[in-house]
């Protein structure tokens, strides 16, 4: 009888010890992802981007992101019809960092470093930009006007790459990071096959570490495997079509695929690689989850091409990640998924208003903005 009472004893303490630590692991994402809803619920929603995308002319668009949060970094530049588009995104970025910024102050410390990483994509972006312009020869004061604010990077720093002449300097300033051998070690493919080499080196190396990064993790490793796993099959079925668009040949397109894949088989990778035409190449992958959203975008993509295929995956991603964060709030996918959506509505924006100041009719603008789909619980 007393061993049954110390039994029952030891398995309350038990239970009640994990209710104390499950609750502290809780707690801590609380402050931060109830602000996080609050930023979402101020997010451009679908049918305000389709109203700016119906604005009778660009300086109307601007008198609407009066109206929001965007104001700020938007106050000193010029909105008239013959605005500086230059100008205009690096505002509309500005407004992207000045959050990032904010959310990693928020969030929790432990799950601080991995937040780091996600958003070290923005230098990733960053470096590729400098390297296809250095390749293609632009100016080094006109560089700087094209990259992104980084919230994990200084401006100073970016400016010292930014005036890099050639790749050799470039190479020079990254001496200590982690892209630096990445960049030297594709500089043979790069005189072989061109800019392509450099950029797919650095996207594999970027995710093959985000990767290990994901599986080095104890706490809300599953959360995070599902993110980064579809985002990496995202990744190669892009990379896939833009090769075989330009009649790459296989080898090469295999060379640059992320591994490992997750759930597209190497096996399904290779039948892409080795498909005919994008109809088939699509059809190879059908079973699978990114599989099943080109099938239904088929028609769309015959039409539009590969942007439309692109736009679709995009939206299966923000879907996932809106699943993840309304299923596990009390965890970092709300955070990941704002990330996400944040960067998807800046890059809607950013293609509604170029698209608006090039003439471009409205319903050819709503065609390209990549669309949030609504989650159903």
């Amino acid at each position: 009888m007393i061993e049954v009472l110390i039994f029952i004893f030891a398995l309350i303490g038990t239970l009640f010890a994990w209710v104390i630590i499950s609750a502290r692991r809780s707690m801590a994402y609380v402050f931060c992802n109830a602000t996080i809803s609050a930023w979402e619920a101020r997010l451009l929603s679908e049918v305000r981007l389709i109203e700016l995308a119906d604005a009778p002319r660009i300086v109307n668009i601007f008198s609407a992101l009066d109206e929001t949060e965007y104001r700020l970094q938007l106050a000193e530049v010029e909105k008239g019809e013959g605005a500086d588009m230059v100008l205009i995104e690096r505002a509309l970025r500005e407004n992207l960092n000045v959050r990032y910024r904010e959310l990693i102050s928020m969030v929790p410390k432990e799950r601080r470093a991995t937040v780091l990483r996600v958003l070290q994509r923005v230098d990733l972006w960053n470096l590729k930009a400098l390297i296809t312009m250095i390749h293609e020869k632009v100016p080094a004061e006109r560089r700087l006007q094209e990259l992104v604010p980084s919230p994990t990077t200084p401006r100073e720093r970016l400016e010292m790459l930014a005036s890099a002449k050639d790749l050799d300097e470039l190479l020079e300033f990254l001496k200590g990071s982690e892209f630096f051998d990445v960049i030297s070690g594709a500089l043979g493919d790069y005189e072989e096959r061109g800019l392509i080499a450099l950029l797919s080196a650095l996207d594999k190396h970027y995710y093959t570490s985000l990767w290990k990064d994901v599986l080095a993790k104890r706490a809300q490793r599953s959360i995070l495997k599902a993110i980064v796993s579809y985002e990496i099959d995202l990744i190669n079925i892009k990379l896939i079509l833009r090769l075989k668009q330009e009649s790459a040949p296989p080898e090469e397109i295999d060379k640059y695929l992320v591994r490992p894949s997750h759930e597209l088989t190497d096996a399904m990778l290779k039948a892409m690689i080795m498909a005919e035409d994008v109809r088939s190449a699509i059809h190879m992958i059908h079973i699978t989850t990114p599989g099943k959203v080109l099938a239904d975008a088929l028609p769309q993509i015959e039409v539009q091409g590969i942007p439309a295929a692109e736009r679709a995956l995009d939206e299966s991603y923000l879907k996932l990640c809106r699943w993840l964060e309304f299923t596990q709030f009390f965890s970092i996918a709300p955070v990941i998924s704002y990330i996400c959506l944040k960067e998807n509505e800046m890059k809607n924006l950013r293609a509604i208003i170029r698209l608006k100041a090039d003439g471009v009719e409205p319903q050819k603008i709503k065609e390209k903005i990549v669309r949030v789909p609504k989650i159903e619980l």
